[in-house]
């Protein structure tokens, strides 16, 4: 019995060297570039980032939900401790040149005596817009605010298939919340 238990130790001792060596010569040096971010990051947050001036975090967050409310979003989740703002809203992403083109694609097809002519249900129905909006103090000043927000949207076909799923990057649909914003915050320290 003292050499099964000397036989499992060496094999034991073994299995654990060969694991080591294989992990071993796994190990890869990590490029210097995999950790910076790329440039286009780095414009897409600054047209998403600006410095607002506010008595408080608070005034910022009732200014948003006013603008993203008239705006016809609904408001979803307030993280108040946070200063996060969640919003949605699900508009129309019909296209009349599309359902056109999609209808006489499925008359071609019918006119053809093909089955399963239904080049309609591709259109795309909704879309799903998500906004969300983070609000972080200023380090250099106390009365100034950092609000960043990103937009996303999903759109759907006929069938609730998912057609198109994008970040929102123009620059002037976020030069126009924030300039509803800082209206808003305008009108909100002028009613105090």
């Amino acid at each position: 019995m003292p050499r099964t238990t000397s036989a499992r130790c060496r094999f034991g001792a073994g299995l654990s060297l060969l694991v080591v060596a294989m992990l071993g010569g796994c190990a890869t040096t990590i490029p210097e570039t995999a950790l910076r971010l790329p440039e286009s990051t780095l414009d897409l947050r600054s047209m998403q980032t600006r410095a607002l001036e506010a008595e408080s975090e608070n005034d910022i967050l009732v200014a948003t939900i006013a603008v993203l409310q008239d705006m016809e979003f609904n408001i979803e989740r307030i993280e108040k401790p946070l200063g996060v703002i969640t919003a949605s809203k699900v508009t129309d992403a019909d296209s009349a040149g599309e359902k056109t083109g999609l209808f006489f694609l499925d008359m071609l097809c019918a006119i053809g005596g093909g089955s399963g002519c239904d080049a309609m249900s591709t259109a795309q129905d909704d879309q799903h817009i998500t906004l969300t909006m983070v609000v972080l103090p200023s380090l250099s000043n106390s009365n100034e605010y950092k609000v960043r927000i990103t937009i996303q949207r999903v759109i759907y076909d006929k069938m609730d298939r998912i057609k198109v799923l994008e970040r929102i990057d123009d620059p002037e649909t976020y030069r126009q919340i924030f300039e509803n914003l800082r209206k808003s915050l305008f009108i909100q320290v002028g009613n105090k």
